[in-house]
């Protein structure tokens, strides 16, 4: 079989760079459109999520580990477990949690959702123990 001759190439070559420049942009805003349509739930957490090297990952609500179940009185960390499920996890979208620091059944469903997906030790209880902070918090 002949080589393609240099014009054949430079052609493919076009062809390609075309098709990656409608290609990249298209992708881009495909992006950009998917993360302007998630729901305003996120519009109620006003820390941002970062890793800390003395506690891990971390919302900046809640440091510590306590353990938290439904019907919790502690709205510093459903919030901290709410805002870190919304952000670190692959929690699907486009189910968010709203970030209003009650444990009531759409963070139960998620935090059993990420037990259960992530096989994290203690089984899908729903209940955010030492295993599940273990988790968030890596």
């Amino acid at each position: 079989m002949p080589m393609p001759s240099f014009r054949t190439r430079a052609a493919s070559a076009l062809v390609l760079a075309a098709g990656l420049l409608v290609t990249v942009p298209v992708t881009a805003h495909a992006s950009a459109v998917a993360q302007a349509a998630r729901p305003t739930a996120q519009a109620a957490a006003v820390h941002s999520c970062a890793y800390r090297s003395t506690v891990g990952y971390t919302c900046d609500y809640y440091y510590g580990a306590a353990t938290i179940s439904e019907g919790s009185s502690n709205a510093a960390a459903v919030r901290e477990i709410q805002d870190i499920i919304d952000e670190h996890t692959d929690y699907p979208y486009p189910i968010l949690l709203d970030v209003d620091g009650s444990f009531g059944p759409q963070t139960v469903a998620a935090v059993k959702w990420l037990q259960s997906h992530h096989h994290i030790a203690g089984g899908a209880d729903g209940i955010v123990g030492s295993h599940t902070w273990d988790y968030l918090r890596r």
